[in-house]
């Protein structure tokens, strides 16, 4: 939780705190404030639907980020990254990766599976070996750019869950030479299911190296770049045409979502071995999450802006004209004997009940809301970048969205009936009489 958060979250629990003394210590004043809403109930229901409208607008669009996160986080994890990874220490200091490999993979691989802290949270390991070099169909004499990764078939399947395969089958049941290859790779080489391509690369010993491949499939990840260029084959070929035992990564996908957690103990195991390791999580090495993130956490920022904003203005009004109308009530408490603490107190009140019945009721109908357009979903473009759209809903399971809802709206009306509440406690009692 965000500092911002925190403060606002201790305002708002000594405004309910004071709200509750009242009830038991004040309660005369405090029933006083609230059977006041309803002497101007148009006033009232206005400024409560106005809130309302606000507090839906937070939470549906709060419920449609959340999802949106979560489906990009998803398919950030599942395409080919892992909650975790693993490279050698000199990985990201040069261009050449076939110089930085793990070169003990399967005594690291085993090691971690066994280790007591570690295992116990990972669903899926599997070391990865990027290459890239040209690819060519002979038969329609059309050559290209390669990306190549060398995969492990079967947790291959989880790590990249969201590739959607659109001709022949996964990596899962097949024999060693043969690959599957991005959608817009196999429209640039025109191939189709089953025939051969011939892969020409540089292994790791600066010679070349080149096979003869069978297509298997064809796959698409949503990601328009990607699948221009990507293909995939199994680790065992992949290590064989590149002459190594290595991989450029170890990708880890764990049981829950506690990754910060995880890194810290897998360091500090990296650390006791002496290992020359690094370990990266999902959104270190995912750029395009981070910038949607920052851009949809923006828009969201001042989407409550403007609805406090709207907030305060509405209860600054209504609480206005109240002290306009009830002038003669006022300065008659006043004369009778009433603190100007204690007026403060009433008017103040009613700016608080007005901000908790608006937030209890932009709950109610924001849930209402999400629940029908859950219904079918919204259809959402594929964003910059990619290919394929989805179907978004609002969720509304976050608590701390949950709690935006709730408290934005009583922490904007209580600040809102300051001033008004204190500019009642100071009429002039005098002068207030000849008020009509």
């Amino acid at each position: 939780m965000s500092k911002e958060m925190m403060w606002v979250e201790g305002a708002v629990s000594l405004i309910m705190a004071f709200v509750l003394y009242c009830l038991i210590f004040r309660f005369r004043d405090t029933t006083f404030s609230f059977l006041n809403l309803f002497r101007h109930r148009r006033r009232s229901l206005s400024t409560v639907l106005a809130i309302v409208s606000g507090g839906v607008t937070i939470f549906l669009y709060g419920g449609f980020i959340d999802y949106s996160f979560w489906i990009l986080k998803e398919q950030t994890i599942r395409t080919n990254i892992g909650h975790v990874q693993i490279y050698h220490q000199s990985y990201f200091d040069t261009a050449n990766k076939s110089k930085s490999l793990i070169k003990n993979y399967a005594a690291l691989k085993q090691d971690i599976l066994t280790h007591p802290t570690l295992a116990k949270d990972i669903s899926t390991l599997s070391g990865q070996l990027e290459f890239s070099g040209i690819i060519s169909q002979y038969e329609n004499e059309t050559s290209s750019y390669f990306s190549g990764l060398g995969v492990e078939p079967l947790p291959a399947l989880k790590l990249g869950a969201f590739d959607k395969i659109i001709s022949g089958s996964d990596l899962s049941r097949i024999k060693h030479n043969e690959i599957t290859i991005g959608g817009g790779l196999a429209s640039t080489l025109n191939a189709r299911y089953a025939d051969w391509l011939d892969v020409m690369v540089v292994n790791t010993a600066g010679g070349q190296g080149a096979l003869s491949l069978k297509l298997r499939g064809i796959f698409a990840s949503g990601i328009k770049d990607y699948d221009d260029v990507a293909m995939k084959i199994p680790l065992e070929t992949a290590q064989r045409i590149m002459g190594t035992e290595g991989v450029s990564k170890v990708l880890i996908l764990l049981n829950n979502d506690d990754v910060e957690a995880f890194v810290t103990r897998l360091r500090q195991y990296i650390a006791n071995n002496h290992l020359p390791l690094i370990v990266k999580d999902w959104k270190e090495t995912s750029l395009f999450y981070q910038q949607v993130e920052g851009m949809l956490s923006g828009i969201y920022f001042f989407i409550k802006l403007i609805v406090a904003l709207i907030v305060v203005f509405m209860i600054g009004n209504a609480m206005t004209m109240n002290i306009i109308e009830r002038t003669r009530e006022i300065t008659t408490l006043r004369a009778m004997g009433l603190q100007p603490w204690h007026v403060t107190r009433i008017f103040w009140l009613e700016g608080v009940f007005v901000g908790m019945i608006g937030a209890l009721g932009s709950l109610i109908a924001g849930y209402a809301l999400a629940a029908l357009i859950n219904i079918s979903g919204i259809a959402i473009p594929p964003s910059p970048g990619q290919s394929i759209g989805y179907t978004a809903f609002i969720k509304t399971t976050n608590p701390e969205l949950i709690w935006t809802t709730w408290v934005l709206p009583i922490l904007t009306a209580s600040l809102a009936s300051i001033m008004p509440a204190v500019r009642a406690s100071r009429l002039n009692i005098a002068d207030a009489f000849k008020f009509s």
